[in-house]
Order: C-alpha cells, then sequence, then structure tokens
C-alpha cells in the first residue's frame, strides 16, 4: 500500500494559530437538531483521513475545547491508523475513538455515520461529497464539508436538494470557502458592498501555483490496487474524482468573484486551456485562462495554472469606478483614499471551524450549503466552457446532465483509460 500523505512534522505545523480564541469561545447550550448541552462533549467523526481531513479535525479540536474524536473512516485501512495515532500523539484523551469506530472501504462513512456523533466533516475527494452530504443530513448530523460540493451538475442538483431538507431539519452546515472567514478579506469586502468605491467594473483573479499534491509516478503503482485504488491515490489527477483545478481550486477564486459581485452569479462563460506539464495517467488539464459575463457589461477574468518552475502569484483585483480592492493576500484599496487591513489576521481554515462551533454552541442556525453548490456550479460552468470551447450560458449549464462519477462504483469497478478533453472534439 502507498506511504501516508502526511507526516508528523508537517501535521503539526498545519493549522496553527486558533489559541487564542479558545478564551472566547462560547460553551452554550444549543436549540438545533440533536441539542448539545453544555455537560456533553460533542463527538466529532471525520470522512476522509487525508491531509485536509486530517487539517480539519485539528482545526475542530483547537476550535472547541468541548470536542472528542470519535469515528473516523476512510477508503483506505492504513490512513485511518495512521490519522488516529497522529492525533492521539497530539490531543491524548480527546482522541476517544476505538477501533469500533474505525470503518474503512467506500461504504465506511454509512457506518460512521450510524454511531452517535454531532458534527461531521465530510472531507473526501469532492466526487463524494453529494453523496455524503445526502446521507449526513438524512442522519440529522451538523456539518462541516470541504469545498467544492460536487464535480457535476447531477451532483450540484443532489447538494441543492440537500441543502433543502437540511434546512427543515435545522441544522448547522458550513463549508470550506475559508476566504469568507478572514478578518483581512471579511473587513476589505464590507468596504466594497458599502459602495465607498463606486461600482465595479471588472473582477481579475490569477491562481498561478504549483500542483497542490504532486502527480504519482506511473512506476510507483503498487501491484495490488485496483483501478478505483489507484485513482484514490492520485485523486486530484482525475476529472471525476477532483473535478479537475478549475472546480477543485479555482472554486475559491470563483469565490471572491461572487463576493466581489454582491453575491450576483455569473449569465455565462467562455475560455480555453490545456496540459502542459501533467504526465501522469488522468485526464485533468493544468491550465484555464475563463471569462465570466455579468449585466452591464460587467466581465470576470480568471487565470489559473499547476506548473512546477514558474512563476507564482495568488491575486484577485475588484476594479471599481472609483479604485481598485485587491485580495485575498494582504487585502488593500488603491484608491485616491487607500487603504490597508492593519489589524491582527489568524488562519483563515482554524477561523472557519472556530465561527461553526460558535455557531453550533450559541444555537445560530446557519447553512451555507446552497451559496456552495451554486459555486461549484458556477465552476463547473467555466471548465465546461473550456473543455469544450464554447461559451455556455448558465441556463444551458443547469441542464447538463453528464455524470462523470460512475455509477454503482466498487473499489474492483474497471476505469477506463483516460479521455483527455479536447475543445471542439465531437467523438
Amino acid at each position: 500500500m502507498g506511504s501516508p500523505i502526511w507526516n508528523r512534522r508537517s501535521f503539526l505545523r498545519t493549522a496553527a494559530g486558533t489559541a487564542g480564541f479558545l478564551a472566547a469561545m462560547p460553551y452554550l447550550n444549543v436549540n438545533a437538531a440533536g441539542a448539545v448541552t453544555e455537560a456533553r462533549p460533542l463527538k466529532v467523526g471525520l470522512v476522509g483521513c487525508g491531509g485536509r481531513g486530517l487539517g480539519a479535525m485539528k482545526n475542530a479540536l483547537d476550535a472547541d475545547p468541548g470536542t472528542v474524536v470519535w469515528a473516523l473512516a476512510d477508503v483506505f485501512q492504513e490512513r485511518i491508523d495512521f490519522g488516529s495515532s497522529l492525533l492521539a500523539e497530539e490531543y491524548g484523551s480527546r482522541v476517544q475513538v476505538d477501533k469500533s469506530r474505525m470503518f474503512d472501504g467506500l461504504d465506511g462513512y454509512k457506518k460512521l455515520l450510524q454511531t452517535d456523533i454531532d458534527v461531521v466533516l465530510l472531507c473526501t475527494p469532492p466526487a463524494f461529497r453529494p453523496e455524503h452530504l445526502a446521507a449526513a443530513i438524512d442522519a440529522s448530523k451538523h456539518i462541516y464539508a470541504e469545498k467544492p460540493v460536487a464535480v457535476d451538475v447531477p451532483g450540484v442538483l443532489s447538494v441543492l436538494e440537500s441543502a433543502r431538507l437540511a434546512k427543515l431539519k435545522n441544522l448547522v452546515i458550513l463549508d470550506g470557502f475559508c476566504w469568507r472567514y478572514d478578518k483581512a478579506n471579511e473587513e476589505a469586502h464590507r468596504k466594497l458592498s458599502s459602495g465607498e468605491l463606486g461600482r465595479v467594473l471588472s473582477f481579475d483573479g490569477l491562481y498561478y501555483t504549483t500542483p497542490p499534491k504532486s502527480p504519482l509516478a506511473l512506476d510507483s503503482r503498487p501491484a495490488s490496487d485496483t483501478d478505483v485504488a489507484w485513482a484514490l491515490r492520485n485523486w486530484t489527477a482525475w476529472n471525476w474524482l477532483s473535478g479537475g483545478q478549475f472546480v477543485e481550486q479555482i472554486v475559491h477564486t470563483i469565490d471572491g468573484m461572487v463576493w466581489s459581485m454582491n453575491e450576483q452569479l455569473p449569465l455565462a462563460a467562455f475560455g480555453s486551456g490545456g496540459r502542459a506539464q501533467r504526465r501522469d495517467d488522468g485526464d485533468v488539464w493544468d491550465h484555464y485562462d475563463v471569462y465570466f459575463e455579468y449585466d452591464h457589461n460587467v466581465a470576470a477574468h480568471i487565470s489559473c495554472r499547476q506548473w512546477v518552475g514558474c512563476h507564482g502569484e495568488i491575486v484577485d483585483r475588484t476594479v471599481c469606478g472609483k479604485g481598485m480592492l485587491v485580495t485575498p493576500y494582504r487585502p488593500h484599496i488603491q484608491a485616491d483614499k487607500r487603504w490597508r487591513f492593519r489589524g491582527e489576521r489568524g488562519n483563515m481554515y482554524a477561523d472557519t471551524h472556530v465561527a461553526f462551533y460558535r455557531f453550533l454552541r450559541s444555537g445560530t442556525w446557519t447553512q451555507t450549503l446552497e451559496s456552495a453548490a451554486n459555486k461549484t456550479l458556477a465552476a463547473i460552468m467555466g471548465r465546461e466552457a473550456a473543455h469544450t470551447g464554447q461559451r455556455i450560458t448558465w441556463e444551458q449549464i443547469k441542464k447538463n446532465t453528464t455524470r462523470l462519477v460512475p455509477e454503482d462504483l466498487t473499489m474492483d469497478t474497471p476505469l477506463p483509460p483516460a479521455r483527455i478533453p479536447r475543445p471542439g472534439r465531437i467523438a
């Protein structure tokens, strides 16, 4: 089996910076589904024990002193074992998971949801998010769900229905659009929405970085791995598992775009891209250039790439009638009256969980799932516009019925060879 993708040193460094929030955390009763009392700790379950999943569990433990690790699930037993050992090493008695609440396999999440957890963290590759969300809401669990929430339009529609059902149950659900909980970006966007910069004229987002997970060498596939097991180890290489770069990663920039556009969604998209550096056996592109259309001749442009050995830059520029807002790193305003955030910044991943448990403990019903689904759909529209070479409208993308995730998937399902998207290809 492959080696774990996290080591102890990198894990202990990640998601730090939350200690200052603990003293201020309310520890109150909540009047929501599965009411939590002051005397009872919050039992947290994790589905997906990879890097982001273990980071999310660390954030949960740091954010609320009453949280305990109660159940773990992952396709691979090795990741469960590694994760439980790592968490116990740092958090000791707060890791209360035993072998009876460790579940491997593709159906492990179902068994985890049958336990008496209060909160579930959904951190698998996004292909499984719609199914996991539906099951977690059916089980009346409060949810932290990583972004994006789907990889295709049928998945988005499923999540929108799950959001409707979650509202009926008063469940607290927060997503992984973590910039929304960053103090500097919150203040920057308050200035934008106040109108002091005038009307928004355009948005330009750059996301020039390296692959978040190094592609696995073709000759490193274990002989015992099935097609699905191998794909899961290299999940960012496949559109059906990750959604590709534009959906899995650039959905953060999509969030910034929607935020700058006063929560309005784009009307249409067109773009291009390709595969320049990747040499793995997957089908994702490694660069995109996409334009989004808005009302009143307002345009948004997003350019991104995951290349090694090249210039890196992550920045959003919202151009307005009276100046320009620059986010998300080092937010500032370029205008006659300049502004730069001067306050103390925390850790956006940690701050998201601080907000989640604050909502839960105070009985403040909050649910961001519908917004997350719509931003995921906007990212899918941009991806599909680039992959096909066509201009795609919002109404058209909502009618797309293509399912990327294989139906009735098992670990033994044979997968076809990669078919890399080629714009204009008919067959």
